[in-house]
């Protein structure tokens, strides 16, 4: 979908840059290449989510299905189908992997967020020098 829209696809994170203790101490020409740095990390990191959202669809979809079709195939009161349709290994293995889905998408989230955070702060600081800049030459 992505080559049919023409759009460039993250395929790899850049190479590791550690946020620094203190933006105020980062040189002016350091703080674009932390900007850049930082944007490509959450590009990167929202494009994984994305992924991840998709196979979390797909995994419901398919739990969905398998439920539905052994639901209608057993005989028996809605209960009894229901404790027998539950306990199959492959309605516990769909659930299974829909968990582990959104577990990984919990933290794979709290990351991006991370991520979102310092690109925020990096492009504050740019803000806030430029003020700093403008205020002194008037």
């Amino acid at each position: 979908m992505l080559d049919r829209l023409g759009l460039p696809i993250d395929s790899a994170p850049p190479k590791p840059l550690d946020f620094p203790s203190d933006l105020s101490a980062v040189a002016d020409e350091d703080l674009g290449h932390h900007l850049s740095y930082w944007a490509a990390m959450c590009a990167y990191a929202h494009h994984k989510v994305a992924i991840l959202e998709g196979a979390l669809i797909i995994a419901r979809s398919k739990f969905n299905n398998e439920y539905q079709s052994r639901m209608m195939a057993r005989t028996g009161s809605f209960a009894d189908r229901k404790v027998a349709v539950e306990s199959s290994k492959a309605i516990k293995d769909y659930s299974d992997e829909i968990a582990i889905i959104e577990a990984d998408l919990k933290v794979l989230k709290s990351v991006v967020i991370g991520y979102d955070l310092k690109n925020s702060a990096v492009s504050r600081e740019i803000t806030r020098r430029t003020h700093e800049r403008s205020i002194r030459n008037g």
